[in-house]
């Protein structure tokens, strides 16, 4: 029996701590007004549990658990606009390399729609829960399980070197116990 959709085809390769870079298609929403098109990033961070990809010269239908796949990354000839839209909002770009579950390492530019001027890169973090974010990686585009990163190391620093005696909170120097006595032993 065919249950087929009308969907747009995406070229995409997925990565997963069970298997590398399997190479395939995802199935994005057309938009029937033809203004705006289901990107890759909203189809990865929908609530359903599972991604449906066409694999192998086939096309065989695969559904892959979302909660298990580490990144994401679409093929060369998909345009920008097809992985995710940095739509009206402001939005910033912050340096930083990404350690996954898997032991691989990704550096680039971490793209963020900014909900204040001052947000930083941690409480966008925080607030991804279980859904992917855009990593700029050189030319390609990223799109990283927030789940799966272990480590993140930013370009920022903490304001002042850690290590210099000017940022050391400074701890309370209680006198030795035999000044106490000494001061004491008059008073009597």
């Amino acid at each position: 029996m065919d249950h087929y959709i009308p969907k747009r085809r995406v070229p995409v390769t997925l990565w997963s701590n069970d298997f590398r870079g399997v190479e395939g298609h995802v199935f994005l929403d057309l938009d029937p007004a033809g203004s705006q098109h289901q990107t890759v990033l909203a189809k990865l961070n929908e609530s359903s549990r599972f991604l449906p990809a066409a694999v192998g010269p086939q096309g065989q239908v695969v559904l892959y658990r979302k909660s298990r796949l580490l990144r994401v990354t679409a093929g060369a000839q998909v345009l920008q606009s097809d992985v995710f839209n940095r739509g009206f909002l402001p939005w910033r770009e912050e340096e930083a390399e990404v350690w996954l579950a898997d032991g691989t390492s990704v550096s680039g530019r971490v793209w963020m729609p900014l909900e204040r001027p001052n947000q930083r890169i941690s409480d966008f973090m925080n607030q991804r829960g279980w859904e992917f974010f855009v990593l700029l990686s050189g030319r390609d585009v990223q799109l990283v399980n927030s789940e799966a990163v272990v480590r993140m190391a930013l370009s920022e620093s903490a304001g002042a070197p850690l290590d210099s005696r000017g940022s050391r909170i400074a701890v309370p120097q209680w006198p030795h116990h035999l000044q106490f006595a000494v001061g004491l032993e008059g008073m009597a």
